[in-house]
């Protein structure tokens, strides 16, 4: 039986929100940048177990878009019932994201975001937005990967953080990167700008119609 949808809403805004409070407490500790990167992919790992088969476990509306456009087809993601699931989570998503960031103690910047980071953030959002089409379009084919969803996006994006700190970028998401607004981080738009080009382009490749299979 499928969940309401403002059931799945409030899962969504728990899940951004829980995420977005385990990266400002972890952008303020001692932890090494490698050490941050993997608890965060646990995090988002131990989020997608947790919720997954209720909500899809998007927490990021350039995902939302993308996966929607993936299940209901291209031609159909400005539908009533695409739209409508859409502007809900992603609702949430902003939510989540400025309350768990806002819970947290740390002040300032969390991070620096700056011109010399565009590209960085265009090409790894490209590449876990692409991960995460791959694998939940594999989910819907292959029963034996379902379980391994988190496993695989967790140690994605555990891997695109390390890279991400590497150059200065590594937000993937736009929810995330308003909430830093929020915190006093600078660049924030050029982020969203980064990561929304990257889910458009990754939209033009996706059928215009779900595919029978899905």
């Amino acid at each position: 039986m499928t969940m309401p949808l403002w059931q799945r809403t409030a899962f969504e805004a728990f899940g951004t929100g829980f995420l977005a409070f385990a990266v400002g407490r972890l952008g303020g500790s001692e932890f090494s940048g490698f050490e941050q990167a993997i608890v965060i992919g646990l995090c988002l790992a131990l989020l997608i177990h947790f919720m997954g088969r209720a909500t899809g476990a998007h927490f990021n509306p350039a995902v939302t878009l993308l996966l929607n456009a993936q299940r209901f087809g291209r031609a159909r993601l400005l539908s009533r019932d695409a739209r409508r699931e859409s502007v809900a989570y992603i609702a949430a998503q902003l939510l989540g994201a400025t309350v768990g960031l806002g819970l947290n103690p740390v002040e300032g910047p969390i991070n620096d975001f700056g011109l010399h980071a565009w590209l960085p953030e265009f090409v790894f959002s490209f590449v876990l937005y692409g991960l995460i089409l791959r694998w939940s379009r594999e989910g819907r084919i292959c029963p034996v990967s379902q379980p391994l969803s988190g496993l695989v996006i967790g140690s994605g994006l555990s891997v695109l953080v390390v890279l991400g700190g590497l150059s200065e970028s590594g937000i993937y998401n736009p929810a995330m990167a308003i909430a830093l607004a929020v915190k006093g981080m600078d660049g924030s738009i050029l982020a969203i700008v980064n990561e929304f080009i990257a889910a458009g382009l990754l939209l033009l490749y996706l059928p215009p119609w779900p595919r029978s299979s899905d």
